[in-house]
């Protein structure tokens, strides 16, 4: 029979994720794990066969978050709320949002970030700016504001205080969602034949 501890695995998971949200992930290793619990690492290794496999579920619940962060209602425009939280999202959550986008852990956000991405387009099958258009047009739309949202929140994630706040994001996404939905459908129109 397994050993019976006394934290649960998420406990663990968001003692971790606690840890990456402080100091990144160079302040996570197991014994910072079994400090912040008052215990020994045993626990950490009966749940997670390795850190790998613990940092692949602080990656997840970043990606929980985020997607938190999209959906909240800022403007009334769901699409464009999605943006603002995004980007939202690495300017309040800059090491997390660094976190989930280095070279180590980028692969467990693309498919975690598919399920993000998913669950909002989902979310905008009604959405009346984008009536009459295609499949295809609508991800590419959604796709383009996507690498704009990512770039401002990279951006707002790096810079020193005071360059970037709410309102200052909330107007560029909203401004950029705008301009890219009205370009891509004066050119999706005028290349219908």
């Amino acid at each position: 029979m397994p050993p019976k501890f006394r934290f649960k695995k998420k406990e663990i998971v968001q003692t971790a994720l606690d840890i990456v949200r402080e100091h990144g992930w160079s302040g996570l290793s197991a014994r910072s794990i079994a400090k912040e619990l008052d215990a020994s690492t045993k626990p950490i290794y009966g749940y997670f066969k390795s850190m790998a496999v613990l940092e692949e579920e602080v990656v997840k619940r970043i990606m929980d978050l985020l997607y938190d962060h999209m959906i909240l209602n800022r403007t009334g425009d769901p699409w464009h709320d999605h943006g603002i939280g995004y980007a939202l999202f690495g300017f309040e959550e800059k090491k997390l949002f660094m976190a989930a986008n280095d070279d180590r852990h980028v692969l467990h956000t693309r498919v975690y970030g598919q399920i993000v991405w998913d669950r909002c387009t989902a979310s905008l099958t009604a959405y009346a700016p984008f009536q009459g258009l295609s499949g295809d047009e609508i991800y590419k739309v959604q796709l383009l504001r996507w690498l704009m949202a990512h770039g401002l929140a990279f951006q707002a994630a790096i810079q020193p205080p005071g360059l970037y706040d709410e309102a200052i994001i909330t107007e560029m996404m909203q401004t950029g969602s705008r301009a890219i939905l009205s370009g891509l459908k004066t050119e999706f129109q005028s290349t219908t034949p």
